[in-house]
């Protein structure tokens, strides 16, 4: 994927393939990518683009059938998939999968959808790109929802040096490829041979309010971010900025510990999006609380 000239300092490229109808909050994650200029994003996808449409933004329409093509000719392997969840086993096969797609940038990744992003670089600086092969944001984990590494040969295809990787990215049920059996190859507190050291990150970036009890100030999660003009802040300013939200275990109890932090609560709502039209949310600014996404409720709150 060429970049033109004002794109020429971007060195990563996030890969977020999507099928079936587009979220509610799909205009406000774009607006979200759109204050990222030095990073670009490729959507894979049976859509038509949204209204929102940043530069730094490609949809490539293709239909499920062939992603789950170019996913079984990088592997050599017949993959069944019945539904669009089974692409989380896939993942560590976007770098081989959209080889050429990336070909111009330095570092690529994989991410989600329920995001919001605000200033990526605040964690993902020049500094990290140029001295790791792989970078993390969870301490304990290869995250699944947004992971980056060095586009080379080695971090494209190391999904192949993975034990059973053939039997997890085949099966029809999901595996967890991407983070449990992908971790326990990457895991940079294990001890490895030489040959096979990488230059691995696992840094906690508090990305995803109630995956833990107690906040990094020693506090309880917070239940409100709030977004404006690309910076995302909570209310008690626990750190300056975040890098993002991934409020997954706010819309779903998937993989929530319901018995710890209690019942998601986008679930109970019978309506999360407040926000009528994107174009006022991207001036003024917006929350992601437990009562889905509203109009920022007070300018004192930003910072």
């Amino acid at each position: 994927m060429a970049k033109s000239d004002a794109m020429s300092a971007q060195r990563l490229i996030l890969i977020a393939p999507w099928f079936g109808p587009w979220p509610v909050w799909i205009n406000l994650y774009l607006e979200s990518c759109r204050w990222n200029p030095d990073i670009a994003w490729l959507i894979p996808t049976d859509q038509d683009p949204p209204e929102n449409r940043p530069p730094n933004v490609t949809f490539l329409k293709m239909g499920f059938d062939a992603i789950i093509a170019r996913a079984q000719a990088v592997a050599g392997t017949l993959i069944t998939a019945p539904d669009a969840y089974k692409l989380t086993d896939l993942k560590p096969l976007l770098g081989a999968m959209f080889e050429t797609e990336i070909s111009d940038f330095s570092h690529f990744g994989y991410t989600d959808l329920d995001i919001i992003y605000g200033q990526l670089n605040c964690e993902f600086t020049p500094e990290r790109l140029d001295q790791y092969e792989v970078i993390s944001s969870h301490s304990n984990m290869q995250s699944g929802h947004l992971s980056i590494f060095q586009n080379s040969q080695r971090m494209r295809t190391e999904w192949r040096r993975v034990r059973g990787w053939r039997r997890a990215i085949s099966s029809p049920e999901h595996q967890s490829f991407d983070e449990r059996s992908f971790s326990r190859r990457l895991d940079p507190r294990k001890w490895q041979p030489p040959w096979r050291r990488y230059k691995v990150l696992w840094h906690e970036m508090y990305s995803m309010p109630d995956r833990r009890q107690v906040w990094l100030d020693g506090g309880p999660p917070p239940t409100r971010m709030i977004w404006k003009q690309g910076r995302l802040t909570e209310p008690r300013n626990a750190q300056p900025q975040y890098a993002y939200l991934h409020f997954m275990l706010w819309r779903s109890n998937r993989y929530r510990y319901t018995n710890r932090v209690g019942m998601a609560p986008w679930p109970e709502r019978d309506e999360i999006m407040h926000v009528k039209d994107w174009r006022e949310a991207a001036e003024q600014g917006f929350e992601i609380s437990h009562d889905g996404f509203t109009l920022i409720r007070s300018n004192s709150d930003v910072t």
